[in-house]
């Protein structure tokens, strides 16, 4: 590695963040470029660049999905709820096992690590940087802003909650569609410790423990609880003989409860993960590459036919898929008075995210890209909480949020040559790289305030007024020399000329209200109506892979106006729960890739703008049932039309209305149903049998629809037995996970404009495995 331009490279990306950033003007990365430029020695520059807690039926379900303390069943909001035992009984590893027990609801992994959320039809699948997410994640109150550091692994985990619609007024930006809270173990008054080991197929290694307890009786208490696990990879790839989509993780959290008197606590969390596997994600051909260039011999026609095997790849660039994920969060509260709580909620987190992936499904050097990322984030809320024992309630508050984002991309095109001149692929430039650095500022101002009309009827009304500025800048230098590959070089560095795009940089603010109204009656102590209506948006930004300023333009925020109408129902002292929901959604200033033409070149090109409009409605049913202590049942059926009523495309160089289309990730149909059977036996041990079932109806996995890409529709089959001591002392259990073997895409990538080729990515298939678990 040349230490000058490995210097270079880093004087770049301070130069970028903390200078152009400053004061982002034309003549500011002018100066910028120029800079880069004289130390690179005079070259170009080179960068490294659900009602679901089976466990207790009769107990009840406490939520805290309108930020304070309150019965599932009284709450006038679609949420499932799912207790840490509940987690565990869906074998759910990560954030991704709890999407079939929730309606309506599509959790997985996308091609860059990313967590891919969508709930009734809104969220986002851009793994990039200046693409916020359209569903909110939350650790302890915390958002994570994110999508690579919102895949979580599931430990240590006292309840999730997934809040389906617009959360705007209580939550903020970037929860359009829905938030998913999770709320960690706390630190207990009493020694407990909890072991968890296990092993199954593909090499699979998973180990997980929980140490908490008192460190000064009745005043300070403290937990510390850890995960890792490993596993061989599921894709055979023809390129080298290896074996693909491996995985291998090492997380951990901290937290000190301190509570000085009766008044006053303070809680601290400190969290991390590191993600080490082998490969990035390898996508799948669905169909064949016909009429390429070999990028090694411009006298060759390469012809590669589908994979016609989901887990059979061939791809050459997929070697790097590294993440350092860190966090930690200061809560305190003061009970003020026997009404009144003020609470502060202070949290700094870090994202360090490397990756190579092969975006052309073959062993060419055709679009392999190379992306470095880092972000830091840090939050600061304060909150005011009034209960008048029921009568009115209300929660107020300021919050603050920063974001600092800079992200390096590179692509390897591939090309040859003819008596020592580069022939690029297709027009192309043989390398390209980019950096491109955010700022994002966000303030927000929110009440909501609950009035009890009687013992039956309860109004609410909530308001939050969000201020945000965003910045971005963006250099980029194109390459026309065969020698250059930032792939090959790890972090890449010059080998040749390149030809520099102009600085591109812009600033934006963006204002918007989200209020909240609901109504809800008590017809019996059985059975609670509810509706509302309530508005959501998603930050607005800067085309993260523009290369002009035309490309560059700013796309707004998205908003929807959602009315929900619901039914919440109790019976048997709470043996048996049945909810439902109907909602409709008018969704306007869709962020989507669409397309238009540059009005100093006239070429097409490819723009993340503000292009479509949809509309959605559906309904959602959930049901708990415990006839007996040994038998419980669980259930959901979602039903969602989710389409486009207005959106062009571009296919085939035409501009194309695919209004009308179903949106992406957003089944028509999908439901669940769980049983868990116990029966006792002598000597004080107890077995226990857990079946779940899922189903979900076509789905379309990318923006186009293209039927290669489309999902048909499937059926999933999770179980295990087990076997446990009755004082909880200890359990074995032997689970397996998609039992039938389905082969499911959860992600596709229409290229077919270019390089000419449509890829898949895949779910896992059948794992199994056994556990051994000891608890204190």
């Amino acid at each position: 590695m040349n230490v000058r331009r490995w210097e270079a490279m880093e004087m770049f990306r301070r130069v970028l963040k903390s200078f152009c950033l400053s004061n982002v003007s034309p003549l500011r990365l002018s100066a910028c470029a120029a800079a880069m430029t004289c130390a690179a020695g005079g070259g170009a520059f080179a960068q490294s660049g659900s009602v679901a807690d089976g466990a207790h039926a009769r107990d009840e379900i406490v939520v805290t999905a309108r930020r304070r303390a309150e019965s599932l069943q009284d709450v006038p909001v679609a949420v499932s709820a799912f207790s840490g035992d509940r987690v565990d009984e869906l074998q759910a590893d990560d954030i991704s096992g709890l999407q079939y027990a929730a309606p309506n609801v599509y959790i997985d992994q996308g091609d860059a690590a990313n967590a891919v959320i969508y709930v009734r039809g809104v969220g986002q699948n851009d793994s990039l940087a200046f693409a916020d997410p359209g569903v909110g994640v939350y650790v302890d109150d915390v958002f994570i802003a994110r999508s690579q550091a919102a895949f979580l692994e599931l430990f240590d985990v006292e309840r999730v909650e997934v809040l389906r619609g617009p959360q705007g007024t209580l939550y903020g930006r970037n929860t359009i569609g829905g938030a998913i809270k999770f709320v960690s173990k706390r630190p207990s008054d009493e020694v407990d410790a909890y072991l968890e080991a296990g092993y199954g197929n593909f090499d699979a290694v998973s180990v997980k423990g929980r140490l908490s307890g008192p460190i000064s009786a009745g005043t300070l208490a403290g937990n510390v609880a850890f995960a890792y696990s490993r596993r061989d990879g599921y894709n055979a790839n023809l390129a080298d003989g290896r074996d693909d989509g491996d995985f291998q993780s090492v997380a951990g959290r901290g937290s000190l409860l301190w509570t000085p008197s009766d008044d006053v606590e303070f809680y601290l969390s400190v969290d991390g993960r590191i993600d080490r596997p082998d490969t990035s994600r390898s996508p799948v051909r669905e169909t064949s590459i016909t009429g390429a260039p070999d990028p090694t011999d411009p006298t060759l026609i390469v012809t590669l036919p589908a994979s016609g095997d989901p887990y059979s790849v061939d791809v050459s660039a997929n070697r790097l898929s590294d993440l350092t994920a860190f966090g930690a969060a200061l809560t305190g509260k003061w009970r003020a008075s026997d009404s009144l709580t003020l609470e502060s909620i202070t949290s700094f987190r870090t994202l360090d995210f490397d990756l190579n992936l092969d975006t052309d499904g073959s062993p060419l050097p055709i679009l392999d890209i190379l992306l470095l990322q880092d972000q830091d984030q840090f939050s600061q809320e304060l909150r005011a909480e009034y209960d008048d024992n029921g009568a009115f309630t209300f929660t107020g508050g300021l919050y603050y949020f920063r974001d600092d984002d800079t992200t390096f991309s590179g692509v390897d095109n591939g090309a040859a040559t003819i008596f020592g001149f580069p022939v690029t692929l297709f027009g192309f430039p043989t390398s390209s790289l980019a950096e491109t650095a955010q700022v994002t500022n966000s303030y927000a101002a929110f009440f909501d305030a609950s009035f009890a009309l009687g013992e039956r009827v309860d109004i609410s009304a909530g308001l939050r007024y969000t201020h945000e500025k965003r910045r971005s800048a963006r250099l980029f230098e194109n390459f026309f020399d065969p020698n250059v590959s930032v792939i090959a070089n790890t972090p890449p560095f010059l080998q040749g000329v390149g030809v520099a795009g102009a600085p591109i940089s812009g600033e934006a603010d963006f204002d918007a209200f989200t209020p909240k109204v609901s109504a809800s009656y008590k017809v019996s102590d059985a059975a609670m109506v509810y509706a509302s209506v309530s508005r959501g948006f998603k930050s607005g930004g800067f085309d993260g892979r523009a290369t002009t300023d035309f490309g560059f333009q700013p796309f707004e925020p998205e908003f929807v106006w959602s009315y929900e109408a619901g039914l919440k129902t109790s019976w048997f002292d709470g043996a048996l729960i049945a909810n439902a929901a109907y909602f409709y959604n008018d969704y306007t200033d869709v962020q989507v890739t669409s397309f238009g033409a540059d009005p100093v070149s006239g070429v097409f090109v490819s723009l993340f703008t503000n292009a479509a409009a949809a509309r959605m409605h559906g309904v959602e049913l959930e049901l708990l049932a415990r006839p007996s202590d040994r038998f419980t049942l669980t259930g959901s059926v979602g039903w969602l039309d989710a389409k486009y009523t207005e959106f062009d495309i571009l296919v085939g160089g035409v501009a194309t209305d695919v209004s009308d289309r179903p949106l992406v990730n957003a089944p028509r149909w999908n439901a669940s149903l769980g049983a868990t059977y116990e029966q006792p036996f002598a000597n004080g041990l107890t077995g226990v049998l857990h079946v779940d079932g899922a189903y979900r109806g076509e789905t379309a996995t990318e923006i186009t629809g293209s039927p290669a890409l489309t999902q048909e529709r499937y059926g999933l089959l999770n179980a295990f037995a087990a076997i446990k001591a009755d004082d909880g002392r200890w359990e074995l259990r032997g689970g397996v996970k998609n039992a039938t073997n389905e082969a499911v895409r959860v992600q596709g990538f229409n290229l077919s404009e270019f390089p000419g080729v449509e890829l898949g990515f895949y779910k896992a298939p059948r794992t199994y495995n056994v556990q051994a678990i000891f608890r204190y």
